[in-house]
């Protein structure tokens, strides 16, 4: 195999396993190399110390011979010995000191003794340390003597001269004893200590040989450990390269994306990389390292906020499955609300993406794509109210088939009067607050006739969008203060509300052709109209077919049951009409939501299940006109409306205490006021009954109410004579 190959065999392996090869080749070098060096070094510095200790102990026992001749000589001489005998003593403790170093490495182990006597602990070396003792110790005995003498071996004699005395005597067999002794022992004790030397020295060889043999294979595997690091660096530099270009890569990537790119750790933060378009739709740039409820904080709802951290946190479980929790992703289509740097704030629609990232099989990370979804959000509301407006205008169509010519005709004149009413109100200039309060009070009730008779008629989307004029009234009803500008929006709801009536005008107009026969050159919705009246009609007068669809209506909504009874509307003259027709209306719709009870409570009272509502309109000649609303209802309690009243501050509760039941019951009447809280598009805006006195009012008429708690509630409204109407109308 050659080097080309070898190179390239090399190169094939991964980086993760030529980084194990080099940590268990570096793992081998200290196992083979490093440790038995080490431990062969310590060996060859304890061997030399042991040799220095052998070699001191031989020259300790030459000075002992020489030592021992000396101290003969010097008696001899009768010299001075004290010198030899410190030289003896000091031999024979460092001899000693020896002697005690080899029997400590010997007891003692390789790991309990200093350097200097670690190599005595060998099994070998310590049996010859041993008998180096053995022979020691009876030629130290003979040394005694001598090392322990400290007197002084002379005397002087006049005759004579210097002469040995007793103890002189005595150190001087002991000197001759232990010179035999050193004859006979000293010999064996060296040729052991020579062995000893020989045995360390060719111990220190043999180490020395091994500590080659070990560096020699240290030398080898770091020559092979440069080769597989070189490879690896050289690897790593190619990995560095190509991680470098895949870094640019992705950032290019995520340059040019659209859609805001980035992953979320387990601790939902935000990762150092993202996509660019990220900081466009946020408009920030502190996105690194921020934690994902900071991004979203301020922009959504707190409740969005806590339901799509909750979200984030369920995708982190094992064992959630992740397109079934994506089907309840919160933030599928966000609304945002984001500042756009002009120091407004900007609405969008986002998408939020969520996709786990897995590394060998565990969730490492979470990818989050961000798409603005704003322009799709648009499209797809303007098609709704497209297909909503084609809907309505079929639904429109549906109910003109279905209501009787002369009841639509009759609407139609009717609420363009309203309409031209409301209009020149809001035209009409005004700088006080009273004066506004009167216009509100003016458009209330134009609002809600128009509204009332639509619904009894059935066309929801006229009844619909006269209700959500009343909401825009109710809020300016509600404000504290008022100015000619809080009336502007309102300019907004009327033109839809024209436009629209307009439009089942022009629907109205070509039915007329397929139903009426109007010429081409008369099809305008006057002639419509006037059409329609010649029109042949129902043997039941236009009204009373109204009031039974209303109250059928009415009753169905709001689950009751009602018997409509009517007497006398075909006597109507036309110019009461629409107040007979306006008042009808009010009190059936009143009367239905208000006094009848529902079928349980009625049984539970002993009454029918099915309420009574009787209407009549009776011609008293001289005594003008009446008519008369009555139901068998609940009735109306003086201390309920007592209590509205002193809740939505019409009066204070001391005031309402004073009330009689005949003032008590003029409340109902008044601007707003009504006994429930919440309005609906049949009761509770405080306009209805409003509406019925001041339409009485206007005709020059008065309004008398009877009632009785759990029986009846009974109005009677009384209009003038005609005469007399048509006197007070040429006197104002």
């Amino acid at each position: 195999m050659n080097s080309g190959t070898s190179k390239n065999l090399v190169e094939s392996i991964s980086p993760r396993v030529l980084a194990v090869i080099v940590a268990v080749l570096g793992l081998g070098l200290v196992a083979t190399v490093l440790v038995p060096g080490f431990k062969l070094a310590t060996e060859l510095n304890n061997t030399t110390s042991a040799l220095n200790i052998v070699g001191a102990a031989r020259r300790h026992t030459e000075t002992i011979r020489t030592s021992l001749e000396a101290v003969r000589d010097r008696l001899i001489t009768r010299d001075y010995v004290q010198t030899s005998l410190n030289q003896l003593r000091e031999a024979v403790n460092k001899l000693d000191a020896a002697q005690a170093a080899m029997a400590a490495a010997r007891t003692g182990g390789w790991f309990t003794v200093n350097s200097e006597t670690a190599a005595f602990a060998d099994p070998g070396i310590g049996r010859r340390a041993a008998a180096l003792r053995e022979l020691w110790t009876p030629e130290r005995e003979t040394l005694v003597p001598l090392i322990h003498f400290d007197g002084v071996p002379y005397r002087d004699n006049e005759a004579i001269g210097t002469v040995l005395n007793a103890a002189g005597h005595s150190l001087n067999r002991n000197v001759v004893a232990a010179i035999h002794a050193t004859h006979r022992f000293l010999p064996p004790f060296d040729a052991q200590l020579a062995t000893l030397g020989a045995d360390l020295q060719a111990r220190n060889a043999r180490s020395a040989t091994r500590l080659r043999i070990v560096m020699l294979a240290g030398l080898l595997i770091a020559g092979l450990l440069v080769v597989l690091v070189t490879i690896q660096l050289s690897a790593r530099r190619r990995q560095t390269q190509n991680l470098r270009a895949a870094r640019r890569q992705t950032e290019d990537i995520l340059r040019t994306v659209k859609e805001g790119l980035f992953l979320l750790d387990e601790q939902s933060v935000i990762g150092s990389t993202y996509s660019t378009a990220l900081e466009g739709l946020f408009q920030r740039t502190d996105i690194a390292g921020l934690a994902f409820e900071e991004l979203l904080r301020g922009i959504v709802t707190q409740r969005t906020l806590e339901v799509a951290l909750k979200f984030v946190g369920i995708l982190w479980t094992e064992r959630t499955n992740e397109n079934l929790v994506k089907s309840i992703n919160p933030l599928g289509e966000v609304e945002v609300h984001i500042a756009n740097g002009q120091g407004s704030m900007e609405t969008r629609y986002l998408e939020f993406d969520f996709h786990r990232v897995r590394v060998d099989g565990k969730i490492t990370h979470v990818l989050v794509c961000v798409s603005d979804i704003t322009a799709r959000v648009d499209l797809a509301r303007e098609l709704t109210a497209s297909q909503g407006q084609a809907q309505a205008q079929v639904d429109t169509m549906l109910g003109i088939l279905h209501v009787d010519p002369a009841q639509l005709a009759s609407f139609l004149s009717d609420s363009d009067a309203a309409m031209k009413m409301i209009n020149s109100v809001l035209r009409e200039p005004a700088r006080e607050e009273a004066a506004f309060r009167r216009k509100l009070d003016i458009l209330f009730r134009q609002a809600h006739s128009v509204k009332g008779e639509a619904a009894s008629l059935g066309l929801s989307s006229i009844e619909s969008r006269a209700h959500a004029f009343e909401d825009d009234l109710k809020m300016l009803r509600e404000k504290t203060e008022l100015s000619g500008n809080d009336f502007l929006p309102l300019v907004l709801k009327l033109d839809d509300l024209l436009t629209h009536m307009q439009s089942i005008g022009e629907l109205v107009s070509r039915l007329s052709r397929l139903h009426l026969g109007v010429n081409e050159a008369s099809h305008t919705s006057t002639a419509v109209i006037k059409a329609i009246e010649k029109s042949p009609r129902s043997a039941e007068p236009d009204i009373v077919v109204l009031l039974r669809q209303l109250a059928a209506r009415v009753a169905g909504e709001n689950y009751k049951e009602v018997e409509l009874q009517c007497t006398g509307f075909d006597a109507v003259p036309a110019h009461y009409r629409r107040v007979v027709k306006d008042a009808a209306i009010q009190a059936v719709r009143n009367a239905i939501v208000h006094g009848i009870e529902p079928p349980a409570a009625r049984s539970a009272l002993g009454k029918t299940s099915m309420g009574a509502i009787r209407l009549k309109f009776e011609d008293l000649a001289q005594d003008g006109y009446k008519l008369t609303i009555e139901d068998d209802g609940y009735g109306l309690s003086t201390l309920r409306i007592k209590e509205a009243a002193v809740k939505k501050g019409f009066v204070t509760a001391e005031h309402a205490a004073e009330l009689d039941p005949k003032q008590t019951f003029a409340l109902l009447f008044q601007s707003g006021f009504s006994t429930v809280d919440g309005a609906t598009k049949d009761a509770g805006r405080g306009v209805g009954l409003n509406l019925m006195a001041e339409l009485v009012h206007q005709a020059g008429g008065r309004i008398a109410l009877a009632t009785k708690t759990g029986k009846f509630t009974r109005l009677s409204l009384s209009l003038p004579p005609l005469a007399e109407q048509s006197n007070s109308i040429e006197a104002a």
